[in-house]
């Protein structure tokens, strides 16, 4: 069946070169207007399945999620300014001002700001001061106020000492000790008059506690507006940093989503402008200050531009130098552009299968550009040096053409073939990510076979024709030097084995040293708005200025969320919580208890305004005794001359105490006591109007729950979701993207909630995936190509051959990764399928060609001979994927070098195992056979 599609291919590259020539001009001017503008997803979410629950949870809550995605600028003095807190302070705000009318008229932003305005309302005030110490000494006052009101006999009523005299000169008359004496009125009266000065000397005795009840009054009201102020002051402010040298200005989307990466190209695109404004004012001093730029949205379009400009800049390295090994193997500028150009075609075609079957590259897939150029060219140096082969036998073109075609077309197909189902083992992965990779790899290396297989003949065929029919191929030839080589190792064979084991026993020691350290930032592209992230969060590490990675935990009572708080403090890797719990009482229970009982303070009130009145009335009270004091002295001397000695002690007793009750009212400052009783009733007076402000909002909130109805909207928008749920926002330090942490902060996490959500989690998830998919698609190539290998190669014993450079080459990539530091991570792990699928094909191509020179040879001589004939090819690919995963070097995405870096080790190893160790397993596995 192969045989006569290959004579097919023959017949058709021989006889319609020129039709075959301009279809594919066709195709690719039609691929070329259809895969530009070629979409890059540079998303994370990108990589997880779809119908994932965490995709589902994010869909779900993506506006609670994206709520607190800004665009940032960083405004910063630079070091050693010279400049003190408060300078750097007026700098700053000085160019945040100049900014922010230039953010702000941004159509896509909707609102720009330096400080947090989301503050206490006023109406809350008594409420936020009542902490536990401030309750208690609110109810302290109350009853030192009581004490007071008692011991003056404040009734509001005129039920007082001074109103007393009064009552008693009326009734004077009455005792008749002027006239007609009646003694038990009279003692009845002196007892009144006695009681009455008792009472006054107390009330007077009281005044003096004026002063320290308004000091204590006072200092009370300035610890609740301390406390206001503090809680106030955490609340809101600027964003600075915690030395003041950098101010953050906030800027929110009217989109919510950073995940469009069309708006946010926009917005980064016109803050970006703002930027280069702001620099042209005089308030920015360019010696003095620096800006930066971050924020989700920023960073999502700066590392999709950078993954556009990683992957052509590693798709023009890795062709240039692709032309340059086969400049050095062929010998040959022209014959290095004409392989060129079909392998341009089977990577724009790819491109067009990529965008049309899963809409473009994600940030796994977009180095098959460079990975597409490493696997086709392989291809396409095999055919072409085969034909320089049979040209340089002196055979025809057509000769040539059909031989190349159907001896190495086999070779290269079942090449083909085994790297495609190995790719296409991935379609079986769980991660999105693979899967596309999976999707677009596996065809389009079959793609890339059929490229080369109908388009490089069919160019040699026309080249021939016009410029060099009769003159046959003439390339660089290095098979003497091949031969040497694997006629040393086959002559040393035990020592090689030897040496082999030997490295195979200490790779294998390395190999289990390996782990596997799965961080996002091995996938996230190094573009500035990502390093000005890590330096805000490093100059805001412990301040409450929400930065960095955040989680979202969801609560459907105050007291779970409060819970959940109390719980996320107490791990280490949290920076800070926050809520709108941070903007409800502490103990609102307790408060709305005390406020409702909270009544006395309006009477007390009253009481104060009678005590001034009392106090302004000390001139008429000193009357009132001394006319008394006159009185009761004439009924004392009319006392004596009848011999009515007792009742004359009594008055005597009473006159003194009278003339005492004077002397005090006259020591009295009037002037003083009135301004102390007029501060003191300012004090209550405001003490009594917060109580009612905050017995309004508590009655309007009949429960705690209920309290955030009562709160602004702008305040509720951001803290409560539209289902009425508590949000908690909790910011982690960034080394929660650390495997090991994250895997013990979630472990953690999930025993104080199971509704929560946070970008480190997608991490968690797709490593949990990859994990699976690297032994699942490791195990599935394998079984695949063994599976191929039997049925092309049809001997056990030469499929086992054939897979020494991919077994042995794995191995000591893994040694080699362990001598470097490596690890697998999110990108490298995808080595293991793209080894097996390389590896495997320089055995297959060095199998089949020993097999075509052992029909008329003897063993020796045909591992020689095909050896150094498919040998110099089997180099070349090597090479020339080598330079591809080199060109991966430079790219900006961590992960990218490090795959780079992987790679060079598995395919220089598979190459150098292919020329030393196969030649000497072949040798001896037939050797037998061959005595």
């Amino acid at each position: 069946m192969l045989d006569k599609l290959l004579e097919l291919v023959y017949r058709i590259t021989r006889h319609r070169a020129y039709f075959v020539i301009g279809a594919f001009v066709a195709l690719v001017i039609a691929s070329l207007i259809y895969v530009f503008p070629f979409p890059i997803r540079s998303s994370m979410l990108e990589l997880l399945p779809q119908n994932d629950p965490i995709i589902n949870e994010y869909r779900n809550r993506e506006d609670a999620i994206n709520s607190i995605e800004y665009v940032t600028v960083a405004l910063s003095i630079k070091e050693g300014s010279g400049l003190s807190e408060e300078e750097k302070k007026e700098e700053l705000i000085a160019v945040a001002e100049e900014l922010k009318p230039l953010l702000a008229e941004i159509d896509e932003i909707a609102s720009v700001g330096y400080e947090n305005k989301l503050s206490v309302p006023e109406k809350y005030r008594l409420i936020y001061s009542l902490t536990d110490r401030t309750l208690e000494n609110v109810q302290e006052l109350e009853g030192k106020l009581d004490s007071f009101a008692s011991d003056v006999n404040l009734s509001g009523g005129g039920g007082n000492a001074g109103g007393s005299y009064t009552d008693l000169v009326n009734d004077f008359q009455e005792t008749g000790m002027g006239e007609d004496l009646n003694k038990e009125k009279a003692k009845e009266w002196l007892a009144r008059l006695e009681g009455v000065n008792s009472e006054f000397s107390d009330q007077l005795h009281a005044l003096d506690e004026l002063s320290e009840l308004e000091a204590s009054t006072s200092n009370l009201i300035s610890e609740l507006n301390q406390t206001w102020e503090e809680r106030q002051e955490s609340l809101a402010g600027e964003y600075f940093s915690n030395d003041f040298s950098t101010l953050l200005v906030l800027s929110r989307p009217t989109e919510p989503s950073s995940h469009n990466l069309e708006f946010s190209q926009v917005v980064t695109g016109k803050a970006k402008d703002a930027i280069r404004k702001l620099k042209d004012r005089p308030v920015y001093d360019e010696e003095l200050m620096k800006v930066g730029l971050t924020g989700s949205f920023i960073m999502n379009a700066e590392r999709n531009d950078a993954l556009k400009m990683d992957m052509l800049k590693t798709t023009i390295i890795s062709s240039v130098g692709i032309m340059v090994a086969f400049f050095f193997a062929l010998g040959s500028l022209f014959y290095s552009v004409l392989i060129g150009f079909p392998l341009v075609v089977a990577v724009l075609f790819t491109m067009s299968w990529a965008k049309f079957s899963v809409n473009g590259f994600n940030l796994l897939t977009t180095f098959l550009p460079a990975l597409v150029l490493g696997l086709s060219i392989d291809y396409g140096i095999h055919l072409l040096f085969r034909f320089a082969e049979e040209r340089s036998n002196r055979v025809s073109v057509s000769v040539a053409v059909k031989k190349t075609i159907q001896n190495q077309g086999k070779g290269i197909f079942l090449a083909a073939l085994t790297t495609a189902a190995v790719f296409a083992m991935l379609v079986l992965s769980s991660s999105r990510g693979l899967v596309e990779m999976g999707i677009i790899t596996s065809p389009g290396i079959m793609i890339s076979f059929f490229v080369y297989l109908f388009l490089l003949p069919a160019l040699l065929v026309v080249y021939q024709r016009w410029w060099g029919r009769k003159k046959p191929m003439v390339l660089f030839d290095y098979r003497s030097k091949l031969r040497a080589l694997v006629d040393f190792m086959i002559k040393w064979r035990k020592t090689v084995l030897f040496v082999t084991v030997v490295l195979s026993a200490l790779a294998l020691v390395g190999a289990f040293q390996l782990r596997f350290q799965f961080t996002s930032t091995d996938v996230a592209t190094e573009v500035e708005s990502s390093r000005v992230d890590e330096r805000i969060q490093d100059e805001f590490s412990g301040s409450n200025v929400n930065v960095g990675t955040s989680f979202i935990f969801f609560a459907d009572s105050l007291e779970e969320l409060e819970g959940i708080g109390n719980e996320l403090k107490e791990l280490d890797v949290v920076r800070s919580v926050n809520s709108i719990r941070d903007f409800m009482p502490e103990e609102v229970e307790s408060q709305d208890s005390y406020l409702q009982k909270a009544t006395g303070l309006s009477d007390f009130e009253a009481a104060l305004e009678e005590l001034k009145g009392e106090v302004k009335s000390r001139d008429d009270y000193v009357g009132r005794l001394e006319s008394l004091v006159a009185d009761l002295s004439s009924a004392q001397f009319s006392m004596t001359l009848s011999s009515q000695s007792d009742l004359s002690v009594m008055i005597n007793e009473n006159v003194d105490q009278l003339l005492d009750v004077r002397e005090e009212l006259k020591g009295i400052d009037v002037e003083k006591k009135i301004a102390t009783i007029s501060a003191l009733q300012e004090d209550v007076t405001y003490l009594d109007e917060q109580v009612a402000a905050a017995r309004n909002v508590l009655e309007q909130a009949d429960n705690p729950e209920k309290l955030k109805e009562v709160f602004p909207e702008r305040l509720r928008a951001n803290y409560i979701t539209d289902k009425g749920e508590y949000m908690m926002f909790a910011q982690v330090e960034t080394r929660i993207y650390e495997s090991q942490v994250l895997t013990k902060f979630i472990e953690k996490v999930e025993t104080i909630s199971d509704d929560y959500f946070g970008l480190p989690l997608i991490q968690s998830r797709l490593e949990g995936h990859i994990k699976r998919d690297f032994f699942v698609s490791s195990l599935f190539a394998l079984l695949v190509i063994s599976l191929v290998l039997f049925r092309g190669v049809r001997n056990v014993r030469l499929a086992l051959l054939a897979t020494i450079p991919l077994f042995f080459g794995y191995l000591w990539m893994l040694g080699g990764m362990d001598v470097l530091g490596m690890n697998f991570n999110f990108i490298n792990i995808i080595i293991s399928p793209l080894l097996i699928g390389i590896g495997v094909d320089d055995g297959i191509h060095l199998i089949y060609r020993w097999q075509e020179e052992r029909k008329d040879k003897d063993l020796r001589e045909a591992i020689l001979d095909g050896f150094s004939h498919t040998g110099l090819a089997v180099v070349t690919t090597s090479v020339t994927t080598i330079a591809v995963f080199g060109s991966l070097l430079i790219a900006r995405t961590p992960g990218l070098r490090i795959l780079g870096l992987t790679a060079l080790l598995g395919i220089g190893f598979a190459m150098v195992l292919s020329l030393t160790v196969l030649p000497v397993a072949l040798f001896l596995a037939f050797n037998g056979d061959e005595k």
